[in-house]
């Protein structure tokens, strides 16, 4: 079988280099593909560099690179003509643009029933402080980011106006989180195909006292972790519901329950696998061409 996966600028990206060595130990052709150096023809036809790939039977999505709103949108309409001529995507591009889009995922899961934190969308900063003012401590996120690169935590009043100001004078969109009362840890669980497939807790660095992200790759530490049916049941909805064949969901252990914040479309599993023992590519690539035979 030919499969492809998307890269931007690094193809020997860790994840992405595993994959490519699992569908060849797999037998497949495994064709790595930048969406920058894609052409398409209607009718169906595509090419990469100088390459036909029409013929692919499935493609892994793990990024669809930085670029101009036309960049942008030619490469997801890419994704979409992909799966119009029975090419299997994954994660589908509809639902990979909405869970890049931090705003478009917290209205999906909360329309279906899922927690979310309380949380400010918008342009408006006056209406943004007047968010800060009643929720208090809270988290100034980047719209579109991944590993908790870019967000700050603003606990003073006139820092956080300070630090909202700036990114709206950077002309960004404003998106400011309260803090939920939790454990000095969070989950990482990982949903495959409708299943969850392994879980972990990420605890806070223990020697950065100021450190309040528990990302593994800025110092926290990870451990394999067993939930419980309710924590299971909401990654697996969360999953079900942004309709991801593949995703990391990063959960809360509020004292209400859980809560969702991400849903991540092009998830890492390096810690997941050293503290679990699971082979994630495996699993991923099999999904793929199970969904790519049908």
């Amino acid at each position: 079988m030919r499969l492809g996966i998307s890269y931007h600028e690094n193809v020997n990206n860790w994840a992405t280099a595993s994959l490519l060595d699992t569908m060849k130990k797999k037998g497949h052709d495994a064709v790595p593909i930048r969406l920058a150096d894609m052409g398409a023809e209607i009718p169906s036809r595509f090419i990469h560099i100088d390459d036909d790939v029409t013929n692919l039977a499935g493609i892994i999505v793990r990024t669809i690179g930085f670029g101009t709103g036309d960049q942008i949108t030619f490469r997801i309409s890419l994704l979409e003509q992909f799966e119009d001529a029975g090419i299997y995507v994954m994660n589908p591009a509809y639902s990979f643009r909405r869970a890049k889009d931090k705003y478009a995922t917290l209205t999906a899961l909360h329309k279906n029933g899922i927690a979310v934190p309380k949380t400010f969308i918008g342009e408006n900063l006056e209406a943004a402080m007047e968010f800060v003012e009643e929720v208090g401590d809270v988290v100034i996120k980047p719209l579109i980011g991944a590993r908790g690169l870019g967000s700050i935590r603003a606990k003073h009043e006139e820092l956080t106006y300070r630090a909202m100001k700036f990114v709206h004078q950077l002309g960004q969109v404003l998106y400011v989180q309260q803090m939920i009362d939790k454990p000095d840890r969070d989950i990482r669980a990982f949903v495959i195909g409708g299943e969850l497939v392994g879980a972990m807790y990420r605890y806070l660095p223990e020697d950065d006292d100021d450190e309040w992200r528990t990302n593994v790759h800025g110092g926290g530490r990870a451990e394999a972790a067993s939930l419980s049916a309710e924590y299971e049941e909401c990654a697996v909805k969360t999953a079900e519901v942004l309709q991801l064949d593949y995703t990391g969901v990063d959960i809360l252990e509020s004292k209400n329950g859980p809560v969702v914040i991400e849903a991540n479309a092009s998830p890492s599993w390096s810690a997941l696998s050293r503290v679990t023992g699971l082979d994630v590519a495996d699993m991923i690539v099999d999904h793929l061409v199970e969904k790519a035979k049908r």
